[in-house]
């Protein structure tokens, strides 16, 4: 039997390619979102328009009576999950969020997911976000217990590939089709790990199909580790256009607020392993540079004119 899938977001970048890949495997798809992007279009897929917020909307819906899973690509403040789930006129077996893995402690060194947790939020905008984050991850673990229900947590690190709206990798991709150069820090100590969007959506598959995925909460990291350098080589190798690097010192970067998109020094690192996942689920992280030569050509088609 087919399962049914309640999707919660599910039309912009992660969220989308996990509805294409879950619709190739038959899964039954019901997706609440706003509609500003319609994925109404891929097979067995019911969408219904609509602002999670609004719960007496949301309590009116015509959903199946009965969801093997639901999974929530879109709650971002303290509230969201306990107030949906108290209008939601179904049931639901497991709950997947979509939360970060910055919701551990920031380190220098490597994180897992018995890392220490985040201990209070920020001033800024990223950090305001990922404690919130993190404030929704607990405030899971207590509703999916008064609702009868399992949970899984899934913490993924920079997400790259098609679709991607966040200025990271499309932000270089794009300056190599403009023939602009291409913003670098002269001397930096900051590494950072990446993951395929397509494999967060498998990942996410595993999650609702694997018995041994209840209750656990798991980083999405590939292996590769990159900083700048290595980031722009891995560019060369897959661009078919010649670019120029402009090599900038990491004081000029700071002082200007140059929004570049990956950490600039080792206290700002973002190393996780991803490991723990492959251990327990049918799940293999799949290649970096064939995934980002994919993510090339695809950003081409679009920013090529």
């Amino acid at each position: 039997m087919s399962k049914k899938i309640l999707v919660l977001g599910g039309s912009y970048f992660t969220g989308r390619v996990f509805v294409m890949v879950a619709s190739q495997k038959g899964y039954e798809l019901t997706v609440v979102n706003r509609g500003r992007f319609s994925v109404k279009s891929y097979e067995n897929v019911t969408e219904y328009a609509c602002d999670r917020h609004d719960y007496q909307t949301v309590s009116k819906l015509p959903l199946e009576k009965e969801y093997d899973a639901v999974v929530d690509f879109c709650a971002y403040a303290p509230g969201d999950i306990e107030n949906l789930w108290s209008y939601l006129p179904c049931s639901v077996r497991r709950y997947i969020y979509i939360s970060t893995a910055d919701v551990h402690e920031k380190t220098a060194g490597i994180r897992n997911e018995e890392s220490p947790m985040m201990s209070e939020g920020g001033a800024d905008q990223v950090q305001s976000y990922t404690y919130n984050k993190m404030l929704l991850e607990k405030e899971l673990f207590v509703s999916a217990r008064q609702h009868d229900a399992e949970y899984v947590v899934l913490r993924p690190t920079f997400i790259y590939g098609p679709f991607n709206y966040a200025p990271r990798e499309s932000y270089y991709i794009k300056k190599i089709i403009e023939g602009t150069s291409l913003p670098v820090p002269k001397e930096t100590s900051g590494k950072f790990q990446m993951v395929f969007v397509k494999d967060v959506a498998n990942a996410i598959v595993s999650c609702i199909e694997e018995e041994k995925a209840a209750n656990q909460a798991y980083i999405l990291s590939a292996p590769e580790v990159l900083d700048y350098q290595s980031f722009i080589r891995l560019l060369k190798s897959i661009s078919d256009l010649p670019f120029t690097v402009e090599e900038l010192p990491l004081k000029e970067i700071i002082e200007k607020n140059i929004p570049l998109p990956f950490p600039l020094t080792e206290a700002d690192n973002e190393l996780f392993t991803g490991e723990k996942i492959t251990k327990d689920l049918p799940f293999r992280y799949s290649r970096l540079q064939e995934n980002m030569k994919f993510t090339y050509e695809n950003f081409r088609s679009v920013y090529q004119k």
